[in-house]
């Protein structure tokens, strides 16, 4: 188990302000709790939020899909390929930030990122070979999406805890965006029968919003549409005053001549009663296990010829203040 701070990318200093807390994480197991950090030290009383992917994946139930497509593979190959989508989703997420935070990605530096990435986490399978080809296509339809919608960051990878809900997580992307809506904006047809009448026309209306990316290609899962809602419900319990007009999921797409995309709002989908009662389900699955965890501690000498006496059991409570009073000194 590895503590770490976690901290926003990036955030418009003159539209959005940060939050008066910062974030620790603390992965174990099959999840990852976060922990609140006020004014240099952990909240008092000590409390952990559940990682909202880790709350999503121990209640709701698989889609179909995927669980079809974890039996194609079998249980040792699935979690192979898994793998592997979740670090090339990884590193498509820190193109996506540095094309946002840069106004701009070099594309035939892709090549030379891939190898880093991979060097640096020591990772390899043959399929890494097509990553540098992969990702260009993949950021040209991102460039395509911004370019089409007019997208402009507020914050990313903006990290924020749920106080109602006791679940936490970093939103991939706060923006604006120029979003065509469908409605009567004083048009009238011109001729014929409804000569006179009004017309129904499609005009773009700026939005805030939150998006998630993904990397796979194929669209998107419902559960996608609860991370989205439950995301959105996080920033307005955090910000009331920026109310959010969409709750969007995008992808790329695959593509060969014209760069393309899926973009799905899940705003009136999805409900904010279902995401109350799954986090009220991750937090008898989860979060209440996870506060009664321990983990053993072992320092100190041994000697030759005498029982060792160096290993004990503490909890997470006194594991995190053990550990975040040195990340934060």
């Amino acid at each position: 188990m590895k503590a770490e701070i976690v901290s926003t990318d990036y955030f418009d200093q003159e539209a959005i302000r940060l939050p008066d807390y910062k974030v620790g994480r603390v992965p174990y197991g099959h999840g990852r709790s976060y922990i609140r950090l006020v004014d240099g030290t952990i909240e008092t009383p000590f409390r952990l939020y559940t990682s909202l992917t880790t709350a999503i994946n121990t209640c709701a139930p698989m889609n179909q899909g995927l669980l079809e497509w974890n039996v194609k593979h079998g249980l040792k190959e699935a979690g192979r390929l898994l793998k592997i989508a979740q670090h090339y989703g990884t590193l498509l997420h820190v193109l996506i930030g540095d094309f946002l935070m840069i106004g701009g990605l070099n594309l035939d530096e892709l090549d030379e990122r891939v190898q880093g990435y991979l060097s640096t986490h020591e990772f390899w399978e043959p399929e890494c070979a097509e990553w540098a080809t992969n990702l260009k296509y993949d950021m040209v339809a991102f460039a395509q999406f911004c370019s089409d919608y007019n997208v402009k960051p507020l914050g990313i990878e903006y990290v924020l805890l749920s106080d109602r809900f006791g679940y936490g997580t970093p939103i991939d992307l706060v923006c604006k965006m120029d979003v065509p809506v469908p409605g009567f904006y004083g048009g009238t047809y011109k001729s014929g029968e409804k000569k006179g009448q009004p017309k129904q026309t499609t005009e773009r209306i700026t939005k805030t919003v939150i998006i998630n990316f993904k990397s796979g290609r194929h669209g998107f899962y419902p559960n996608n549409g609860i991370q989205a809602i439950a995301e959105k419900m996080l920033w307005e319990e955090n910000f009331p005053e920026i109310a959010l007009e969409g709750a969007y999921n995008w992808s790329p797409k695959e593509w060969k001549i014209t760069p393309s995309y899926n973009l799905k709002d899940w705003v009136g989908e999805v409900s904010e009663t279902e995401v109350e009662h799954i986090m009220g389900l991750a937090k008898i699955r989860f979060g209440e296990q996870a506060m009664e965890k321990e983990y053993l501690s072992v320092s100190g000498m041994i000697y030759r010829g005498k029982e060792p006496a160096c290993v004990s059991k503490i909890g997470i409570e006194e594991y995190c203040r053990k550990n975040f009073s040195v990340l934060l000194s």
